[in-house]
């Protein structure tokens, strides 16, 4: 049975710390292992100009990070490429079986809040045993089925249609979530939640597919 999770996390976030020290806003809006110890994100930043700038030099020196690429100026927004050491909430779920819902280096404040689908009770276990030994503090919130009804929208489906004929779920991808943001007119940030929470939907009512049970 697919699970929902809820964690309460408490982890050291470096990239919130940065947005502070200089009133930005910073929200993950994409990631990628990149290889057995690293990964890339997606990040979107807002703010004024001067304090975005301030920020990604931060960034840019922050132990772990490897490469940071600034994309185009939208005027609004910035994204910014990352490739940097696994996080240890990151790490903590590389080996295991899940789907994000929600981010936890969305948090500005902590403890942090993290949703994820879990299929097998050993998932959950071996997080939860991960974050402890890298010194994460955690508190379950809740753990429960998921909504077997729940269908997609007309708009999800349009959109996903998008993406699985532009290849965005292929490996490696074909089109960025920025590209197919701009493609279907949706905000990267907007369009990742509904990605996120298409595929939810499309495991919770797939058919033929297995799903190991405990």
């Amino acid at each position: 049975m697919l699970r929902q999770v809820s964690l309460e996390v408490r982890a050291e976030n470096k990239l919130q710390e940065a947005a502070r020290e200089f009133g930005t806003k910073i929200n993950v809006v994409d990631c990628k292992p990149f290889n057995k110890k690293g990964m890339t994100l997606l990040l979107e930043m807002k703010g004024e100009s001067e304090a975005v700038r301030k920020t990604v030099s931060a960034i840019r020196k922050q132990e772990g990070v490897r490469q940071a690429v600034e994309g185009d100026d939208g005027g609004e927004t910035l994204p910014l490429l990352l490739v940097l050491d696994r996080p240890s909430i990151c790490r903590a779920s590389s080996d295991s079986a899940i789907i994000c819902l929600d981010c936890p280096l969305n948090a500005e404040d902590q403890p942090a809040s993290w949703r994820f689908i879990v299929r097998r009770t050993n998932d959950l276990r071996q997080i939860l045993s991960k974050l402890s030994q890298n010194g994460v503090e955690t508190r379950i919130e809740d753990v429960s089925p998921l909504d077997q009804k729940a269908t997609l929208t007309g708009r999800q489906k349009e959109i996903i249609a998008t993406a699985v004929a532009q290849g965005y779920f292929e490996f490696p991808r074909k089109i960025s979530l920025t590209n197919l943001s701009q493609l279907v007119g949706v905000k990267p940030s907007t369009l990742s939640e509904i990605l996120r929470s298409a595929e939810r939907r499309i495991m919770e009512n797939a058919v033929g597919v297995p799903f190991p049970e405990d």
